[in-house]
């Protein structure tokens, strides 16, 4: 090797720091465009009569709110794995998903039950159910947290809790009339387009917090992910920390299921997408670009569930685990 001429390794080292710093660039040229696609602000359907009002009160929310519930998803599925050391977790390993499908089979039970059917109460009341059921589930996870040290056995509590309240959904959908199954089922296929303008700011806050949470702690969750006696070597609290990434990714899960319903794959796919663009496992790097990927992935299927057939709007769900699928076991051939 001649003296002067760095080798092919140390080019290419070189040729990536030189990237690293573009890298946030590029990717909000991508989601930019992604995001001018499924706004479709030269469309001239905005143009006719009444477009105005459709696109501020209809469209526009659903877009920007497939971009924060792809965000706050794609967090809260990274603060899972961080808490479980396991690239395979979701909200649905604690029971959240379950908790919040429970809440909404009730109130779509009894709503027919109480006349709130006809008033159109029981649609307003659909995401508040489903973030208390989220919240009970969250509530029975952190007070057990207190008394359970083994991180198995939440583990275990999420796994039985998802049991219980899928079964008591199995129950409640018997015995109930078959429009409000109908109804109970729509909302399990998961959309963007039942968010109103008012819900994006609650969305966006907790997104927030829920992001915050994420950063602050980023060093603290890195000494996390290599075991617990590199926690305490470094004088902090496991169980703390756990408490953190429980409220963290919890509260982001359950609000994006409340308004948005069950959206899959998400959580799952977005950090693995981010950790193969950065090359590590660290929070810090991996913090901004599983953001973008989330918002990326609910985007892309939201243009896809909206514009792929004319007249007709596909599942979100579908979309995404279409996408999805593949993409996981890609990445674990890849991977091994």
């Amino acid at each position: 090797m001649y003296e002067g001429h760095p080798s092919n390794s140390s080019s290419t080292a070189v040729h990536r720091r030189g990237l690293r710093p573009r890298l946030p660039l590029l990717l909000g040229i991508l989601l930019g465009l992604i995001l001018f696609l499924d706004l479709e602000p030269l469309s001239p359907r905005w143009t006719s009569p009444g477009g105005d009002t459709i696109f501020w009160d209809l469209h526009f929310p659903r877009v920007i709110a497939a971009a924060i519930g792809g965000i706050a998803l794609s967090w809260s599925g990274l603060m899972m794995q961080t808490l479980f050391r396991n690239p395979l977790a979701g909200p649905f390993l604690i029971g959240i998903t379950p908790g919040a499908t429970f809440g909404v089979a009730l109130i779509t039970y009894l709503g027919a039950n109480l006349g709130l059917e006809d008033t159109g109460a029981q649609f307003a009341l659909q995401p508040l159910a489903a973030l208390g059921g989220a919240l009970l589930v969250l509530s029975i996870q952190l007070a057990l947290h207190k008394k359970l040290s083994q991180l198995h056995a939440l583990l275990l509590v999420g796994l039985v809790l998802g049991y219980f309240f899928g079964a008591a959904v199995d129950i409640i959908t018997q015995t109930a009339q078959a429009q409000q199954v109908k109804q109970f089922v729509m909302w399990g296929m998961g959309g963007f387009d039942r968010v109103i303008p008012s819900q994006l700011y609650i969305l966006g806050a907790s997104t927030l917090i829920g992001g915050g949470i994420l950063a602050y702690h980023r060093h603290a969750f890195n000494a996390y992910l290599l075991g617990d006696i590199h926690v305490e070597s470094a004088g902090k609290s496991v169980k703390n920390l756990r408490l953190w990434l429980i409220i963290g990714s919890a509260s982001m899960a359950a609000i994006v299921t409340a308004y948005c319903g069950p959206v899959s794959f998400v959580g799952l796919i977005a950090p693995h997408i981010s950790r193969k663009i950065q090359k590590t496992e660290s929070h810090g790097p991996n913090i901004l670009t599983t953001a973008f990927a989330g918002a990326a992935l609910t985007l892309t299927a939201d243009i896809l569930a909206n514009q792929l057939l004319p007249n007709s709007i596909l599942p979100i769900n579908a979309i995404l685990s279409i996408i999805g699928a593949p993409v996981v076991i890609f990445m674990l051939a890849r991977q091994n």
